[in-house]
């Protein structure tokens, strides 16, 4: 009778204790988390209801308007034939410049440029100038959307603010499921093989866990949950600086401990040897190396706010709904756009350069973009009477895009769509012709090259490609 009663009472306190556990670790999350707002998702064939953090901790306290962030907003918009030139360190912008145009400088024409730079903004001659190249093709925020959401449930279920799951995922490597790192991190969370099997996950030669979004989020949450969290505090604690996990300052440094590891950033913070927390400090780190801690660690957490900032213009783009689709972003908004004939003509243009981008980035098929053009042009042949030369140079110019990001198929199309509302454009057959000849189809290219030369006798470029078509 004693040992049932025993049996019974240890198996009471075991519901207690995980009763008490599991409501420790939902009023931790729910004490630590930022709000969390939801937006319909409308991709092009489907809309989808998402979560996704808010934090506007970062706007009250200015941190969006420091150089930092603000240079990699930009570099994040940037394209990769762009680059930004600044001050290293400081990330002061001091000018912007075509990739092909620095690629074309000797090293001496650098030296001369990067000095006039130095005069013209009363630089130290010591200063370091850095020229950093767009990476707009990297960091592809709609692509990231569905992992932050399934994301986001998974840190709460393992008591860790979901703040860091957004965080992680728009720098880490946004909506890319399998890409491995120098140093072997995998997956949407970049976790290291060893890292990955201690917190749970299965990594050999046949499965790796790590590019399972949900599987990659449970380790992440895990390691931030056991070791950067309370290391940090530890870190925190020994230099005897008051904090709270809410605060934003100390996100930013588990960031910094989940990237370059707790004991870089503990040899950091004894170097700063600080008074304070805050805006401050961080901003110390980012002047600061130690160990492995150098530019890419210090880079980290800039990164991080930037990001939120450009996300956040993405998801706040409209009250409930986030589009992928830009072009049918602004052709919604036209209803509401109370313009001149003239700017309707301007607005209605821009669509249809926003959904040629569109098509461009990959974020629609062709067939889509025909039927939602076709729209927008019945709207524009209402306000703009002669549109037609227009639509052909903006056709041909988005179909020569396509062969310069070697997509002739799709490139093939755009071409014949426009030989249909434009037949007598030489610029059309032209087109034609060099899609052909780099799919390999040499009779029907020179076929479209002559036709471009009946419509227009003065292209040159034209002629050319005939006469090394016809050399025997």
């Amino acid at each position: 009778m004693k040992n049932k009663i025993h049996i019974l009472v240890s198996k009471t306190l075991i519901t207690l204790v995980f009763q008490l556990v599991c409501l420790f670790v939902h009023a931790q999350t729910e004490t630590l988390s930022v709000p969390v707002v939801e937006r319909y998702v409308v991709g092009y064939n489907d809309v989808t209801k998402m979560k996704f953090i808010n934090d506007a901790q970062l706007y009250n306290e200015g941190w969006q308007n420091l150089p930092q962030p603000q240079f990699w907003q930009k570099i994040m918009l940037l394209s990769t034939d762009s680059a930004i030139v600044s001050v290293s360190g400081t990330r002061q912008m001091l000018d912007k410049i075509s990739v092909n145009d620095w690629n074309k400088m000797s090293e001496t024409e650098h030296s001369m440029y990067k000095e006039k730079l130095r005069t013209s903004n009363s630089l130290k001659d010591s200063s370091s100038i850095l020229l950093t190249i767009g990476k707009k093709d990297f960091y592809d925020y709609k692509k990231a959307l569905p992992f932050i959401n399934r994301s986001i449930d998974v840190f709460k279920q393992n008591g860790v603010d979901p703040w860091y799951a957004q965080a992680i995922l728009l720098i880490e490597s946004p909506g890319k499921v399998n890409t491995k790192s120098g140093v072997g991190a995998n997956g949407p969370f970049q976790l290291m093989k060893a890292v990955a099997r201690k917190e749970g996950l299965i990594v050999n030669g046949k499965i790796d866990e790590r590019t399972n979004v949900e599987k990659s989020a449970m380790g992440a949450a895990r390691l931030l949950r056991t070791i950067c969290i309370p290391y940090t505090k530890r870190i925190l604690d020994s230099a005897h600086l008051t904090y709270n996990e809410t605060d934003l300052w100390f996100r930013l440094l588990v960031l910094h401990s989940y990237h370059a590891g707790a004991g870089n950033v503990a040899g950091v913070i004894k170097k700063i040897n600080p008074c304070e927390g805050g805006m401050g400090l961080i901003q110390q780190v980012w002047q600061t190396t130690w160990g492995g801690f150098r530019n890419a660690s210090q880079n980290y957490s800039q990164l991080a706010l930037a990001a939120f900032c450009n996300f956040d213009a993405l998801v706040m783009q409209q009250k409930d709904s986030v589009f992928l689709i830009e072009g049918d972003r602004l052709f919604k908004a036209y209803a509401s756009c109370k313009c001149t004939p003239y700017n309707d003509c301007d607005y209605l243009g821009n669509c249809i350069r926003t959904y040629q981008s569109d098509l461009l980035a990959g974020n629609i098929p062709f067939e889509y973009f025909a039927a939602k053009v076709k729209t927008v042009q019945t709207e524009l042949s209402g306000t703009a009477p002669d549109v037609s030369s227009y639509a052909d140079e903006q056709f041909n110019d988005i179909g020569f895009q396509l062969l310069k990001a070697r997509k002739m198929d799709i490139a093939y199309k755009v071409f014949k769509l426009n030989e249909t509302s434009f037949p007598s454009s030489w610029g059309v057959y032209h087109g034609l012709g060099q899609t052909c000849l780099m799919m390999g189809q040499k009779s029907q290219a020179l076929e479209y090259y002559r036709k471009s030369i009946i419509l227009n006798p003065q292209n040159e470029e034209g002629r050319r490609a005939i006469t090394q078509l016809t050399k025997k």
